[in-house]
């Protein structure tokens, strides 16, 4: 018990008990009876299983020899592969049956290549590890139905590395989830290469000296470090051990590994909800900066991550032995460069629009607000980068208003906060920063008291309906009486043009410094077509670098091009616009177009 405790230091409570010569055992994980675990098999003490799952699982059976053969899989265990296979094939979802297919049609082929027992899948308890172990006992599952009889069915063949700076929540995760699926699990001390040559002699040695072929399962996905001219099988590498790798989810992204997850409600590392989203070990992987909530108190749940470029921003970059702290208490590692940290409301640089209206989207309304909204956030020097018209449907608003509540320092939604039934706003902005909504009593007050006193309607209760933590922010001297709503980094207003105006000009006045210098900018009437001012153009840009330049073709009469010239530096504004004029022709600037221009520099 002390070597379970040792290997597996989690809070849940493990108790492992060994079936009598049935070489496998029944767990029970908080008190709840789970699978049995199958152990790996050791030929000889140069198999080196110095440690891991399966040397504690020998230890507290107190067994002194391995057991000849594991058992077949348990019926039940069978069962649930099996109907997971069903459930797997019929998935109707456009963007995950058809990989999902794929996946299986992949280990089906490995399964008829290498047969039960010749195909080893990877399981480091990550979320991609997750995947390959459900796809495969559901693979296994499907082509033992009819090829193997019950007595002779194969478990999953599973093998884990073990490594001793492992997350203790991990070491936790891998011994349930193998019970839970009574896997048969190989632990190897060391790395992927000692590990995989140990084990192939350890098989060479079982079958009597025999050459042993088989397939390793691997979660590589395209875009991993090791991913590069992958191929669903591909040989190992020359320095490798000899096998087969089998890739059945390499064109994959993160965001379809964590649809499968969630779609099938397959269990995953408890690490994952608390804001990681690439597990290496506790001395390399941090929380991803991208999903920390504003406040800086806690992170969202990986399948929250919007942008997957960012999947390993919470890892380190190159591990080095930490410094120890001042006070002699090892120091934490750094991430790796990511995202660039989100700002405070107060210091937003950065700002971002959700619109949201099926009227606008089918042009029964003129959107106004987006104009408006764009002008006076960069009169206060906000860099607006994103602008979004979304339906009235809860999962787009809430998909939306995640993307830019991670990446932007400053977000504004407009519409969709009334009492119908398609003012869904509030609902969806719970749902994207993963809190849940609840009756808010400071909002019901504000509510009463606009309407006088009276008790509130049912339609005026759902207007109170706010996210868990929303902030009511009402500026000094408010002539309204409707507080903003504020959630995190994400203002929601109205979207009748009078209020939200009203509103912005509050949130910019009174809540946002606007952090970020002001913008100089010139502009250059030219009676020329673009496609004529290509080449200048071009030669000007690469000698103002941190200028944005931008070419914008007009048809009127005495002009047919405006150039307008962006920067921070106003002394490099002037000078490349004195370097644009300098390249056109005698008599291409137009000094007095006939037409207000006064709009493009606003």
């Amino acid at each position: 018990v002390a070597m379970v405790r040792n290997l597996v230091r989690a809070p849940a409570l493990l108790f492992l008990q060994l079936l009598t010569g049935a070489g496998h055992a029944t767990a029970v994980v908080g008190a709840r009876p789970q699978m049995g675990v199958g152990l790996a098999r050791r030929a000889s003490a140069s198999a080196r299983l110095r440690g891991g799952l399966a040397l504690a699982l020998r230890a507290l059976a107190g067994a002194e020899d391995e057991p000849a053969l594991a058992p077949p899989q348990l019926e039940a265990a069978f069962a649930s592969a099996l109907e997971l296979h069903a459930r797997f094939s019929a998935c109707d979802c456009p963007h995950l049956g058809p990989p999902l297919r794929e996946a299986l049609q992949v280990l089906g082929d490995a399964f008829r290549l290498y047969g039960p027992s010749g195909v080893l899948g990877s399981f480091n308890g990550g979320k991609d590890a997750v995947v390959i172990l459900h796809l495969m006992r559901a693979a296994l599952a499907h082509y033992q139905h009819t090829t193997t009889p019950a007595d002779r069915r194969v478990k999953p063949h599973l093998i884990y590395f073990h490594d001793p700076r492992e997350f203790d929540e991990v070491e936790a995760f891998v011994a349930q989830t193998v019970a839970e699926t009574d896997a048969q699990l190989f632990v190897y001390e060391g790395g992927i290469v000692e590990g995989l040559r140990t084990h192939i002699e350890m098989q060479q040695a079982a079958s009597g000296g025999a050459h042993c072929t088989f397939a390793f399962v691997l979660g590589t996905r395209q875009g991993d470090p090791n991913s590069k001219g992958q191929t669903a099988f591909a040989p190992s590498s020359s320095w490798m051990p000899p096998f087969m790798r089998v890739n059945p989810i390499l064109e994959w992204d993160y965001g379809l590994v964590w649809r499968l997850l969630m779609e099938f409600e397959l269990p995953y590392c408890n690490l994952y909800d608390h804001g990681y989203t690439s597990l290496g070990t506790r001395d390399d992987t941090l929380p991803n900066p991208a999903l920390q909530s504003q406040s800086g108190a806690g992170y969202s749940p990986a399948h929250m991550l919007c942008d997957f470029s960012l999947e390993r921003a919470g890892r380190v970059s190159k591990p080095k032995p930490p410094k120890p702290a001042a006070d002699g208490a090892p120091a934490r590692p750094q991430p790796a460069p990511g995202p660039e940290p989100r700002r405070t409301i107060e210091n937003a640089r950065t700002a971002g629009l959700v619109v949201i209206g099926d009227e606008l989207l089918k042009a029964k309304v003129l959107d106004t607000n987006t104009a408006y909204a764009i002008k006076e956030m960069r009169r206060r020097s906000l860099d607006v980068r994103r602008v979004s018209i979304v339906r009235d449907k809860l999962d787009d608003i809430a998909r939306e208003v995640r993307v830019q509540s991670q990446a932007l320092d400053l977000v504004v939604t407009s519409g969709g906060v009334g009492p119908t039934h398609d003012d869904v706003t509030l609902r969806a902005v719970a749902q994207a920063l993963g809190r849940s909504i609840s009756f808010n009593k400071e909002m019901a007050a504000q509510i009463r008291e606009a309407y006088g006193g009276a008790p509130l309607s049912a339609e005026q209760e759902k207007m109170a309906m706010l996210p868990e933590g929303a902030r009511l922010r009402m500026p000094p001297g408010a002539a309204s009486k409707w507080p903003i709503v504020q959630v995190e980094n994400v203002f929601v207003l109205p979207g009748v043009p009078a209020f939200f105006e009203a509103k912005l000009d509050l949130i910019l006045e009174h809540f946002v410094a606007g952090g970020l210098p002001p913008v100089h900018t010139r502009k250059l009437v030219l009676s020329v077509v673009e496609g004529e001012i290509v080449r200048a153009l071009n030669e000007v840009v690469a000698l103002f670098p941190a200028l944005q330049l931008g070419s914008y073709p007009v048809n009127e009469t005495d002009f047919k091009t405006v150039v307008t010239i962006e920067g921070e530096d106003e002394v490099q504004v002037e000078a490349a616009l004195k370097a644009l004029a300098a390249e056109m022709r005698p008599g291409t600037v137009v000094r007095r177009p006939s037409k207000n221009l006064e709009h493009m520099l606003n």
